[in-house]
């Protein structure tokens, strides 16, 4: 399917959709990918977010073209997950990814320190209660059983703004044998048009200065009397 024949059918989709994002917004709990290659066996309360919500994304709205990124509907879930070719799909953090080395990719990123699988679905658990909270999108390598890549939005609400929400970009990495095939721009493509959907009045997000020029690409900015403070405990 072409991109263009892509943004068609996900128009026709549109109303459907909208409403469920609208739930959303309003804080109500919006109630699989078929490899080509290989069937994958998805449940629903695996996920932490329902993946319907990909069906919002329109690829010719991507700031970048990337070489696949088709949704694709599940026989065995009924649920929809994006096939990004060579292998990789994209979807919502899944209970059992301690076992496909999520703990491993996040190593990349910061001091994770001894986390136990009995750990990882605790705080799983946690997050997925926290309802409409807690996006965090992840690409696997379905034939390595691997999670290689990720990119965590925190949708926050608010009083102010008319009670509207904002949302935070937190986590992102990318597996160091994965890197160079855009796989950090894809997923913040698609975050930030997630976040548009959702109804945050803004993103923000913090990283080191040698990486600004990357999130400029996507509108991020340095605003003018804004400063960014931090105070550590450990």
């Amino acid at each position: 399917m072409s991109v263009s024949e892509n943004c068609v059918q996900i128009d026709l989709l549109k109303d459907k959709v909208v409403a469920n994002a609208q739930d959303l917004v309003n804080n109500n709990h919006m109630t699989g990918l078929e490899s080509k290659a290989q069937k994958l066996s998805l449940d629903e309360n695996d996920f932490l977010f329902d993946p319907v919500i990909f069906n919002m994304i329109k690829p010719c709205e991507f700031k970048f073209q990337y070489d696949r990124f088709e949704v694709i509907r599940s026989e065995s879930s009924q649920k929809n997950l994006v096939d990004l070719g060579d292998g990789l799909i994209l979807r919502p953090l899944k209970r059992d990814d301690f076992k496909r080395n999520y703990i491993g990719l996040m190593s990349l990123l910061s001091v994770v320190g001894e986390v136990s699988q009995e750990d990882f679905e605790k705080r799983f658990d946690q997050m997925k209660q926290a309802a409409n909270t807690y996006f965090i999108c992840v690409v696997e390598d379905v034939k390595k059983q691997l999670v290689i890549a990720s990119l965590s939005l925190v949708y926050e609400q608010k009083f102010i703004r008319q009670v509207g929400a904002r949302g935070r970009f937190e986590d992102m990495v990318v597996d160091v044998n994965y890197r160079g095939k855009r796989l950090s721009k894809l997923l913040l493509d698609v975050v930030v048009q997630l976040s548009n959907a959702l109804g945050c009045y803004k993103i923000s997000l913090e990283c080191k200065d040698h990486l600004r020029k990357h999130y400029e690409q996507f509108g991020f900015v340095v605003e003018e009397g804004q400063n960014y403070l931090c105070r550590r405990f450990i």
